[in-house]
């Protein structure tokens, strides 16, 4: 990719943020709700947001250490916040695996990018877990009617749980599911053995820092919330909360900036909790600011930095698995001929 695209691509990013920052969040309404806030709700919430983060790097890290041995923490760091600059600007975040892969160019882009995939279903597991709970708790208070559309939603999310517990308690055996397959598609089994490196004892401390990390962005929720209404109890806004997360992991992202199904959700969950929608809404406006937005600009400087791999201008012709002649001004001296016998 020539220089002059690379800089004009990062030019265009830093702009682009700046424009969703403006256009993408309703500055009146969000200015409206703000005017009675509580700030120390809100200040809890921001001092909650390096911890969230951390989490997400430290679990991460935990699941890469297994295909690609232990990396410097500034360069995890560094690949986390480029995996979120680059996150929002594509359907259900697909950028966040090339931005974290760039960073670790050393690294297979495989080996990186199913390590952020086995993460997002551990954080799938957890949301969806809680959320079923949540949802039994709504039943049981007369909030949820027992109607064939719940039941479908509660069903969803058992089947879904099952699948992802049993992928994260056999990691190995879920991937030789995917033996048959490899057979048809060159390249597969290979790109699939990081799944087969993985232990049980890999998914237990990933799956606590999970369920840490999942307290700490559903409480900043709860803390946002209560910040626009501190008269609400807290248990109901949690459960809202949890059944707006049990949505999210549920029904598939495909729009840029990861806003639609958060923010709907929102609406829709609070009303249920006998809690006021807008103030759900004005919570899940704040949340994607502060956890999306806010750490994909510290990222920019990142993606700045960053050296895309160039491509070779002259590929090698041998085919795969053969040794490559070596280049006449990279062979060795020739030894001194002697026609005298040893």
């Amino acid at each position: 990719m020539p220089r002059w695209l690379r800089r004009l691509g990062k030019w265009a990013l830093t702009a682009a943020l700046g424009v969703a920052l403006w256009f993408t969040v309703d500055v009146a309404a969000v200015s409206e709700a703000l005017r009675g806030a509580r700030w120390s709700w809100i200040g809890l919430a921001l001092l909650l947001l390096p911890l969230n983060v951390a989490l997400d790097g430290w679990v991460w890290a935990r699941l890469l250490r297994r295909g690609a041995g232990p990396f410097p923490a500034r360069q995890l760091g560094a690949a986390l916040l480029c995996g979120f600059t680059l996150g929002i600007w594509t359907p259900a975040r697909l950028g966040e695996y090339a931005g974290r892969a760039f960073c670790l160019h050393d690294t297979d882009p495989w080996t990186v990018s199913l390590s952020v995939f086995a993460q997002r279903m551990i954080d799938m597991l957890v949301g969806v877990v809680a959320g079923l709970l949540a949802l039994l708790g709504a039943v049981q208070a007369g909030w949820v009617p027992l109607s064939a559309a719940w039941q479908g939603a509660a069903a969803t999310g058992a089947v879904t749980a099952a699948g992802l517990g049993a992928a994260v308690l056999y990691p190995g055996r879920t991937a030789a599911w995917g033996a048959p397959l490899a057979r048809w598609v060159p390249g597969l089994s290979s790109r699939i053995s990081y799944f087969q490196r993985l232990r049980p004892r890999d998914g237990g401390p990933a799956l606590a820092g999970t369920v840490l990390r999942y307290l700490v962005f559903t409480g900043q929720f709860v803390c946002l919330t209560l910040a626009l209404a501190p008269g609400l109890p807290p248990l109901s806004v949690f459960v809202a909360v949890a059944l707006t997360f049990y949505a999210k992991y549920l029904i598939p992202s495909l729009t840029l900036l990861d806003l639609g199904i958060r923010e709907g959700g929102a609406v829709l969950f609070f009303e249920i909790a006998g809690l006021p929608p807008a103030v759900g809404l004005s919570a899940a406006l704040l949340l994607f600011v502060i956890n999306v937005l806010l750490p994909a600009a510290a990222g920019l400087p990142f993606i700045w930095r960053l050296s895309l791999p160039h491509r070779r201008s002259s590929p090698d012709p041998s085919p795969p698995g053969s040794v490559p002649w070596p280049r006449p001004d990279r062979l060795p001296p020739a030894a001194p001929l002697s026609l005298t016998r040893d």
